[in-house]
């Protein structure tokens, strides 16, 4: 867990904070300093920082909480050595930590360690999945495995003549590979229709997978807590299997990201080069980025669009850059008239352009972001409703209330 937890720690630049909690109701271990020792020992033998904290406490939940606090973590992994069910789950300590928590939380089953040949993805597209899916990606890279993501195309009768099931399966396709494009993920998909969900993810699970699951939703309830799709994923395969749940801040809106007077009407940038400039300058000319840090923001920039076009199509990209240390997502809107080539995978121009900064330390927060960017962006009489906007207040209430005609 310690390894796994420090090649995760390693691709962000993190740190260790290994804390091992005493408390009135817990039996004592004798050599609880020498293993943390050895533990902070291991995280560094992987080129990671790690400090060892013994702690005493009336609570596992509360010390753990105020450890989050103290050392500001965004990230909570915890190891998983019981037999999964219904009894173990929702008697279990690991429960009331990840509801209590509210940090991206890894349970990690632990088995053997040692790096995967490959790593499989079964996604739903739902919050936790999407950093199930990035953290997937962080130790594919990490380990040279392979990475294999699965999504359910779920049929009642799953008949495979069926128009209908070849046209959801074909949307599924593309949706997956569209938020593939916005983590700049490039992996297989494969889309299985089924009449369950569960089977074939067991029986696409090869022996040296490791397998990613988000956590279901109903993890936040009680009665429902044993049972989920994920828990009876894990109890039907011998695999390592790393559980993700991510935080519950997700609920980011447009209008909170994008202000008045970070939009701009009537751009005619040259080029997409151009156009991130003129957009990175309006964050220091309003403010939201300090001027010296402009050059530092403006080649993160630059470099994440040499990898690959930030361009979705429908007139849209969302060009986006991670910053260390950045508190909260950044974001400044410019729409061009008259468009600009982006590389766009439909050919068309580009004429409106979502810049983002996002948290580097974050796995998750930007991406509800840019997935409400596209799927606005996806309505046609939203469109020309922006190229008609005259001030950044009429394209501030559409990102506001896209539901709304302008008066």
């Amino acid at each position: 867990m310690v390894r796994l937890a420090a090649t995760l720690a390693a691709s962000r630049k993190g740190l260790l904070h290994l804390t091992h909690i005493r408390t009135p109701d817990t039996r004592p271990v004798p050599n609880a300093p020498q293993l943390l020792e050895e533990a902070a020992r291991l995280a560094g033998e992987e080129g990671v920082c790690a400090f060892p904290h013994l702690a005493e406490g009336r609570s596992v939940t509360e010390e753990v909480q105020e450890a989050v606090r103290r050392w500001n973590c965004n990230m909570m992994v915890m190891g998983w050595y019981r037999p999964l069910g219904k009894d173990a789950v929702l008697g279990a300590q690991n429960r009331a930590l990840t509801k209590a928590v509210d940090v991206d939380t890894l349970i990690f089953r632990v088995g053997e360690y040692r790096p995967a040949k490959r790593i499989l993805v079964p996604t739903g597209g739902g919050a936790h999945s999407v950093v199930g899916l990035q953290i997937a990606h962080d130790l594919s890279r990490a380990w040279g495995a392979e990475l294999q993501i699965v999504r359910i195309a779920r049929d009642r009768q799953c008949q495979p003549d069926d128009p209908l099931l070849r046209r959801y399966c074909a949307q599924l396709h593309q949706e997956t590979l569209l938020r593939l494009h916005l983590l700049d993920i490039d992996a297989p998909v494969t889309i299985i229709p089924s009449r369950d969900v569960i089977s074939p993810i067991v029986a696409s699970t090869r022996p040296h997978d490791l397998v990613v699951l988000g956590a279901s939703n109903d993890w936040r309830q009680d009665e429902y807590l044993a049972g989920s799709i994920p828990d009876d994923i894990a109890t039907q395969i011998p695999n390592p299997v790393l559980m993700v749940r991510a935080h519950h801040s997700q609920e980011l809106n447009l209008s909170n990201v994008f202000w008045e007077h970070t939009i701009r009407l009537g751009m005619r940038p040259k080029d997409k080069w151009d156009a991130i400039t003129q957009l990175v300058d309006t964050l220091v000319e309003e403010r939201q980025v300090p001027t010296a840090l402009r050059q530092t923001v403006l080649d993160a920039a630059l470099a994440r669009e040499q990898k690959s076009s930030t361009a979705l199509g429908h007139m849209t990209a969302i060009p986006h850059a991670p910053i260390p240390d950045l508190p909260a997502i950044i974001g400044a809107l410019g729409i061009c008239p008259e468009g600009v080539d982006f590389g766009s995978p439909d050919g068309q121009p580009v004429n409106f352009i979502f810049l983002l900064l996002t948290p580097q330390q974050n796995y998750c927060n930007y991406i509800p972001v840019l997935a409400q960017i596209a799927s606005l962006m996806r309505i046609s009489r939203m469109r020309p409703a922006f190229l008609a906007c005259q001030t950044p207040a009429e394209a501030k209430a559409l990102l506001t209330h896209p539901e709304k005609p302008l008066s």
